[in-house]
């Protein structure tokens, strides 16, 4: 006890240590099992609800989106796969102890065609989606397809953004 009283600040600053630590530990746990991650693409068993949500489609405008996406994963998913082919293609070249300089650019310009394959089928799927929307749907849609490419709206007065955390800012283009 008498150890207690000649330390009696030492004591207290330990006791506000302890209650700080134990705070932080249990706000860790308690927020770090927080939402899952935001994504754009809705989960497998809602089959689009929310972006029919986010355009406010009616039921028939749903189904129509639905055989839009639909065809449109039919048509892209071949060329994504082929895209990732040709890429660990050039990757598996690169690593040979003396890569064929020939076989990379013929390889990258593969790379390319199927990306521009992939842009086309991108505006096919944009021009069909807005074919069904309305005027402000279409807006909507605008929006939602700037955000997925990383194209901020013009007028945006967001010009900023952090660089992966290092502090720092960049210039963000806009698309006019």
């Amino acid at each position: 006890m008498n150890f207690f009283l000649k330390n009696r600040y030492l004591f207290w600053v330990l006791i506000i240590l302890i209650v700080i630590n134990i705070s932080a530990l249990v706000s860790f746990f308690l927020f770090s099992r927080s939402a899952p991650g935001v994504s754009f693409c809705p989960p497998e068993g809602k089959g689009g609800h929310s972006f029919s949500n986010e355009l406010g489609l009616s039921a028939a405008q749903t189904a129509k989106v639905s055989s839009i996406n639909q065809t449109y994963k039919l048509n892209a998913e071949p060329i994504v796969s082929e895209i990732k082919n040709t890429r660990s293609a050039i990757l598996n070249e690169l690593e040979q102890e003396a890569p064929d300089t020939n076989l990379l650019n013929k390889l990258t310009n593969e790379l390319s065609l199927l990306q521009r394959q992939v842009q086309q089928e991108n505006i096919k799927q944009y021009m069909n989606l807005k074919n069904v929307c309305n005027q402000e749907q279409a807006q909507r849609l605008s929006a939602l397809y700037r955000d997925l490419y990383g194209c901020p709206m013009k007028g945006n007065s967001m010009r900023h953004q952090y660089r992966h955390g290092q502090g720092k800012t960049r210039e963000v283009p806009t698309c006019e």
